[in-house]
């Protein structure tokens, strides 16, 4: 008990043996975490701090992956790869990224446990949070490295609520850090958070501050710091809300992607995976019948608080509200309803460990029973899944690595009906590197690194010259000429003029990164101003 960490590391190992062992394990999105952290990676090791364009996605016809998915987890990953030298193999070094990722979140749920109950009781705590079941599945079934990263996050975002409302040192800073840490990680699950948990905790805690200046307060210092973080995290925000009409991001949210989909009680005929609806559905009864379990023995209001939080989230889940998902802005791009299961587990934790056990009697011992049985189904179910990929790892035949179809240029044409990564290339497989009409003397190109591109142009008259690179407003052109994505295949194409010419094709900033990027800087300076005067008012005391 002394030494949290170290048993949190044992832990860790001990769930993630199979990753470590045998590498990243085959999964719904592990083909495109293998993918996207070779080329992240290999950017940020070249000096490209953040890297937003996958050159090598899409047979080399590059994507803009990173200007609209979370960079926080990819960082953990590349800074993994220069720690190391870049020896190990993506698969292995990727697996040690979750794994650090997963002892994180304990060691943060242990830090937010603490701040209520006593050192054995939180690491109690931070250890069921490491194994909860949708935490784990996220992990082996679902390969949702992002969404796994918000875990990790979670516990520090509601620390730094608690430590506002206590007028301890730091807590602002620590919200706004983390608030910004939890956009970075996965953007839906912070806007289910910032929807559901997040208001619900400071308005209670600004109940619990008493009068109305103290619960103003706690209010306001809240919203100054979640906004202090939200501008931290321009860099990424920004572009990936602002730049959404440059890419195929309907198939987001089309098809299997809608949030009506995905209840957990459906309200009409739907097919949906049998084992993983199961195993949904396992989860959150159990869940649900042990936080019922701690209303009836919760003396006090904290624990009934996370209880009826754990609840609230269940009931969003289940769909018998749908109007929420349709009325709350964005909501419902979020795609799957039961990302919940994040606030889901995380509440129903903290109510487990600040409930007064002394006083737990027959009745509610037979609803902890019922939760356990309630939740072997789903638990089988999961196992059964983590062995089968396991025996897939063994065999070598897991997936290669896949593209999606969302960061596909917008008006590219595709296939209707088929999976999130069944991505047709078919159009542009064969195009060669530049190709020029009508033809000239000297029509050529040179590949360059990260997807940059020499081209030489020899020409009688004006020429239209179109490159395998898929179009993106961050594509510059040196000389300057205007760039436009030829139609219907929505490649980089321009007009060389007569002539000989040669041109470099680089991708450069485009004004909304330059705004994020100051807004990011705006939002450091704010932050260091907030902590050297919480700094001075430390040292006056």
């Amino acid at each position: 008990m002394r030494h949290p960490a170290f048993v949190l590391a044992i832990a860790t190992a001990a769930l993630l043996a199979p990753s470590l062992l045998l590498g990243t394990l085959p999964s719904n999105s592990s083909a495109q975490n293998v993918l996207w952290a070779d080329q992240f990676s290999a950017q940020f090791r070249a000096g490209i701090l953040y890297p937003r364009w996958m050159p090598d996605s899409f047979d080399g016809l590059g994507a803009p992956t990173f200007y609209f998915y979370p960079p926080l987890p990819f960082w953990i990953d590349a800074l993994l790869s220069v720690v190391t030298g870049n020896v190990l193999p993506v698969s292995y070094r990727l697996s040690i990224a979750w794994a650090l990722l997963l002892w994180a979140s304990g060691g943060a749920m242990y830090l937010w446990l603490r701040s209520m109950a006593d050192r054995r009781v939180a690491l109690i705590g931070a250890l069921a949070y490491m194994v909860a079941p949708y935490h784990l599945l996220d992990h082996y079934i679902r390969g949702a490295y992002a969404e796994f990263a918000a875990y990790a996050v979670l516990p520090l975002v509601m620390l730094g609520v608690c430590r506002i409302a206590a007028k301890a040192r730091g807590g602002s800073l620590l919200f706004g850090l983390s608030h910004a840490a939890l956009a970075m990680s996965h953007l839906p699950t912070a806007l289910l958070i910032s929807v559901t948990a997040l208001p619900a905790y400071v308005l209670f805690r600004a109940w619990q501050a008493g009068d109305r200046r103290a619960a103003a307060r706690v209010v306001l210092r809240c919203a100054a710091a979640g906004a202090l973080g939200l501008g931290l995290a321009a860099i990424y925000l920004m572009p990936a809300l602002l730049l959404q009409d440059t890419i195929s991001a309907e198939h987001l949210w089309i098809a299997g992607y809608s949030v009506h989909r995905w209840f957990l009680i459906p309200l009409q005929t739907l097919s949906r995976p049998p084992d993983f609806m199961l195993m949904l559905d396992s989860i959150a009864l159990a869940w649900a019948l042990a936080a019922v379990a701690v209303i009836c023995i919760a003396s006090g209001r904290s624990a009934v608080f996370w209880a009826l939080l754990c609840l609230v989230g269940l009931l969003l889940m289940s769909g018998l509200v749908p109007w929420f998902w349709d009325i709350v802005p964005m909501v419902s791009k979020v795609q799957f309803p039961w990302r919940l299961l994040i606030v889901v587990e995380f509440s129903a934790i903290t109510a487990l460990c600040v409930a007064p056990w002394r006083t737990v009697g027959r009745p509610t011992r037979l609803l902890f029973a019922a939760a356990l049985i309630a939740l072997a189904p789903g638990l089988a179910v999961m196992v059964g899944g983590i062995v089968g990929r396991i025996d897939i790892a063994l065999a070598g035949t897991a997936p290669p690595p896949r593209e999606v179809k969302e960061y596909l240029p917008a008006g590219y044409p595709q296939q209707p009906d088929t999976a999130f990564d069944e991505v047709s290339l078919g159009p542009v497989a064969d195009l060669p590197a530049v190709a020029c009409s009508p033809q000239p003397r000297l029509c050529r190109a040179e590949q360059e690194r990260f997807g940059a591109m020499r081209i030489e142009v020899d020409a009688a008259d004006p020429t239209a010259v179109t490159v395998r690179r898929f179009y993106f407003p961050a594509w510059r052109l040196e000389p300057v000429l205007p760039l436009a994505p030829s139609e219907p295949l929505r490649l980089v194409s321009f007009v060389a003029p007569a002539g000989h010419n040669v041109f470099q094709l680089e991708r450069g900033s485009i004004p909304v990164e330059r705004w994020s990027w100051a807004v990011t800087g705006a939002s450091v300076v704010l932050l260091l101003a907030w902590a050297a005067m919480a700094w001075r008012g430390i040292r006056a005391s």
